[in-house]
This record gives C-alpha cells, sequence and structure tokens, in this order.
C-alpha cells in the first residue's frame, strides 16, 4: 500500500517518482531518495526500484488510513524490486527483499480523499525477511527490561534458544537473569511459533516458570501478559494482497531466522 498524499493522480512517472519518494521518507529516514522510476510507456511501467538499504523506520509512523470505496486501475509495472539490507526498525536490524514482475496496482482513495495504491496483481514473485538470532535477542531483552523496569525489578541477561519443530513452526526458550534488591532469579518462558501462509506469525503455549520466591513474583507479573500474546497473530507483511496468494512459506531458523515465500494471482 503507497499512500501519494494528493488528491490527483500524478500525471507523469517523473511525478509519479517524486510523490512516492516522499511519501516513503514520512516513513522512513534514508540517505537518498529510495525510489527510481523507469517508463515504458506511461502509465506502462519499465520498471519501480526502491532502495531502503540502510534505512531506518521512523518512530511513530502514522497507519495508514483504508481505502474506501471504488477501486480503478492506475499502474503496470513489468519488474517491481524493493531492497532493504539492513533495515533499522527500532533496536533490530533486518533484511527485506522483494522481487516482482508483471504487476498490477489500482488506485482509491482514503478517508482524506487522497489517492492510495494497491496491489491487484502479480505474475510471479518473491519475498525473503531475515534477522540474525542476536538482534532478535537483543530486542526481548530490551522489551523484559522496560517491562520489569516498571515493577522495580532488574534484569541482568537474556538467553534465547529456538528450535526448528517443522517448515513452518518453530519452539522458543527465554531465559531471563532477573535482580530486585539482593535477591537474584533465572525465569525461563516457552512459546511456540507458527507461521501461517498469510504471512502471520501466532504465539502459543506460553509459560513462565522458575525456582525460588523472587521467580514466583517475577512470572506473576509476567503472566497477565503471557495471556494477552496467547493465541495472538502478528502480520509480518500488512500489504493488501489483492488477487495474489502466497506460496511455499518457510520459517528457517539457523544463525539467521528467515522468512521466505513466493506469490502470484491465480490464473
Amino acid at each position: 500500500m503507497f499512500p501519494l498524499h494528493t488528491n490527483t493522480f500524478p500525471s507523469s512517472a517523473f511525478e509519479l517518482q517524486r510523490l512516492l519518494n516522499e511519501s516513503l521518507q514520512r516513513s522512513f529516514v534514508t540517505d537518498s531518495p529510495p525510489v527510481t522510476v523507469r517508463e515504458r510507456a506511461y502509465p506502462h511501467l519499465e520498471a519501480i526500484t526502491i532502495s531502503l538499504d540502510g534505512a531506518r523506520l521512523r518512530e511513530d509512523v502514522p497507519h495508514p488510513s483504508p481505502v474506501s470505496g471504488e477501486t480503478s486501475p492506475a499502474l503496470e509495472i513489468d519488474q517491481f524490486t524493493l531492497s532493504a539490507s539492513p533495515l533499522l526498525v527500532g533496536p533490530v536490524t533486518l533484511d527485506l527483499s522483494l522481487a516482482a514482475h508483471s504487476v498490477q496496482l489500482r488506485q482509491g482513495k482514503d478517508s482524506n480523499d487522497q489517492i492510495v495504491l494497491s496491489l491487484d496483481h502479480a505474475a510471479d514473485g518473491n519475498i525473503e525477511i531475515s534477522l540474525s538470532q542476536a538482534d532478535l535477542e537483543a530486542l526481548v531483552f530490551k522489551l523484559a527490561r522496560d517491562q520489569a523496569e516498571k515493577h522495580g525489578i532488574t534484569v541482568e541477561g537474556v538467553q534465547l534458544k529456538l528450535r526448528q519443530e517443522n517448515a513452518h513452526s518453530v519452539a522458543a526458550e527465554v531465559t531471563v537473569r532477573a535482580r530486585k534488591l539482593f535477591l537474584r532469579a533465572s525465569i525461563r518462558v516457552t512459546a511456540r511459533l507458527d507461521l501461517d501462509d498469510e504471512l502471520n506469525l501466532k504465539l502459543s503455549g506460553l509459560t513462565c516458570t522458575g525456582d525460588g520466591g523472587m521467580a514466583t513474583v517475577a512470572c506473576g507479573i509476567l503472566t497477565p501478559y503471557l495471556q494477552k500474546v496467547e493465541g495472538r497473530k502478528f502480520p509480518l507483511m500488512a500489504l493488501p494482497l489483492g488477487k495474489v496468494r502466497l506460496r511455499e512459506v518457510q520459517l528457517v531458523v539457523g544463525d539467521k531466522v528467515v522468512v521466505t515465500a513466493k506469490f502470484g494471482s491465480a490464473s
């Protein structure tokens, strides 16, 4: 989904490129304009190339307004590519790549009567998202530390272990070393992560265990939070797909956690 922040459809490939750059730079800090548009016979384009390599997601990015009402054909693109390697998202550094052929975008209007482009068709394509286990562990540490500080607990360390169960599922175990005043405890949180065919990640089987009074207190604090996220799905790609369908979705654990999928419109 690409909000153009204008109520008039761009009259040329040059104008489209300018609007796409302005739109993306509202959400990402980049060293240079990220979008390049190559025209074939506008609105038929040879290529749109987006480079977010080294970009950083801004804090508090507003969620795009949903499209309301009818949509209409907007652009035909022979080759669409997006690269973000690396992309900084808060404390996490990840790599993202997407490539697609014979792409069709539609245009609609949001609640402010401004144009939003959305994916309608792609002959074929692939997407890959990856991040290192070290970065994922750092994210877990930050989340645990921020929650614990609210209760006067200091998190001294976090260890994350991931075990592949199948092409869509991973078992996770997080060991947290925590301290409150002179009391220390080791807390163990376990969970199962399942990736569905729409790139939604579901958390389930969340448990918290530990030894000693301090661990009991810590798990008592954590359990209501774990209950809130139990069974929840977190979209890894919040993108309306139109007629496009994902296939061959995989979640692979090694030095990096890698999500891959192919996609294309039904023939």
